[in-house]
């Protein structure tokens, strides 16, 4: 039988072994593909029945006349933003074509008036009690001279060791040195906007995303947004509120817009107030690598439950992440809120109840602390199965259109974006 060595392990093998290892390779190429290809169709045949149901553009009748508002207002400011540039781009292109003309013209200039005279400096007139002898004629001397002056702002001073040929090869090298320093720097950059780019095309809480749920938008402020969950509601009245771009963090956000985030606080509270319930508002920044969007999550509960709700979180946090932290294990808000006590870039949880303060922990393991911690407190209170605090339970459209006209009528009275849109 004809045999085969295998060249990376060394050891003989059949022709027939290969060609079998061969077909299992193209088979489970195949398997992938056909696999893909699937999973494509069923996406497309299930985008083609929401579009039939009109799932993606269906909306409340107030959400759809402000989102055509900021949509035009965006495409004003695009267009301005693009005539901006180009107008830049052109004064830039003028300016260098100027500036190479100019350039071209020194050179001709230049060449015309050159001479091979060589240059030496005049010799100082000397005092007769110190006498030095100046001798500037020979190209050593003027390379010695140069050498001192330029080791003075190099800070290198080797005596005799230390040449001139030495001064511009090190030259050359700490050039090099940052020269791929900043081409660091800007790939980092470069593929740091490319993630964020691929995360907001698919990020359900961005407006330019084709994730985005519109139909559960509730209102519409200058820069943050009110809306449902696009899973099962943990309890009646659960909502959100987004800022409209992607922000990844309320330590990170700008002041208008947790100024913003703040009105749409105190209305939600004084709704639920009026329905003799209480507010608990979460936040969780982790995975910051990922770049996920922030969201303010607004669980209401019932009054004894709220009333409890600190006890259960301190203990929580308490006993939560690593037994001995960097940080401190619990942050008091009562005084100050999260943007003043956690410093910018940290993961952490946050947790208010109504409009007092709460607590915030900066999480030092995120191996070891789950994205759902807050839920799952307030599930425990309120004996709420653990699917529906875990990942969600999906919801049909139909179940979230009626959840979403439900909620906005309870927000009606509260709405203070009709006003400040106007």
């Amino acid at each position: 039988m004809a045999t085969s060595m295998a060249a990376a392990s060394g050891r003989f093998e059949s022709a027939k072994s290969i060609e079998e290892r061969k077909e299992q390779t193209r088979n489970a190429r195949a398997e992938v593909l056909r696999q893909a290809k699937a999973n494509f169709e069923k996406e497309e045949r299930h985008k083609e029945l929401k579009r039939l149901r009109g799932e993606d553009t269906w909306m409340l009748p107030d959400v759809n006349e402000r989102i055509e508002q900021f949509t035009q207002e965006h495409s004003v400011k695009k267009k301005k933003k693009k005539d901006k540039h180009s107008k830049k781009a052109k004064r830039e292109k003028k300016k260098k074509s100027k500036k190479q003309k100019y350039e071209k013209n020194n050179e001709s200039s230049d060449s015309s008036s050159s001479s091979e005279d060589e240059w030496v400096e005049a010799v100082p007139s000397q005092t007769p009690d110190k006498e030095k002898a100046w001798k500037m004629g020979t190209a050593e001397n003027q390379n010695k001279l140069f050498m001192r002056m330029a080791s003075k702002f190099m800070g290198k001073t080797d005596g005799d060791y230390y040449t001139l040929d030495d001064m511009f090869v090190s030259k050359a090298a700490e050039r090099e040195r940052l020269g791929e320093e900043e081409e660091n720097q800007r790939k980092k950059a470069i593929a740091e906007h490319r993630s964020l780019a691929a995360q907001m095309e698919k990020c359900l809480y961005c407006f330019d995303s084709s994730q985005f749920p519109k139909h559960l938008i509730v209102a519409i402020g200058v820069k943050v947004y009110l809306c449902l969950p696009n899973v099962q509601s943990l309890t009646e009245g659960h909502c959100l509120i987004v800022p409209l771009q992607h922000h990844r963090a309320a330590t990170l956000l700008d002041e208008d817009i947790w100024e913003e985030i703040q009105m749409f606080r105190k209305s939600l509270v004084k709704m639920f107030e009026d329905k003799g319930l209480d507010c608990i508002f979460l936040e969780t920044n982790m995975s910051m690598k990922k770049q996920y969007h922030m969201v303010y999550e607004c669980i209401p509960v019932p009054k004894e439950v709220g009333d409890m709700a600190p006890i259960y979180f301190k203990k929580a946090i308490m006993e939560s992440d690593e037994e001995w932290s960097m940080n401190r294990k619990l942050i008091d808000l009562s005084l100050k809120d999260i943007r003043k006590s956690v410093p910018r870039g940290l993961p952490y949880f946050s947790v208010d109840f109504g409009l007092h303060g709460g607590f915030a922990h900066v999480i030092e393991d995120q191996q070891k602390f789950s994205h759902y911690f807050g839920k799952e407190i307030i599930g425990g209170m309120l004996d709420i199965e653990p699917r529906l605090w875990r990942k969600g339970i999906r919801e049909s459209f139909e179940d979230q259109r009626k959840k979403a006209l439900q909620f906005a009528q309870w927000w009606k009275p509260y709405d203070f974006t009709k006003s400040k849109n106007r």
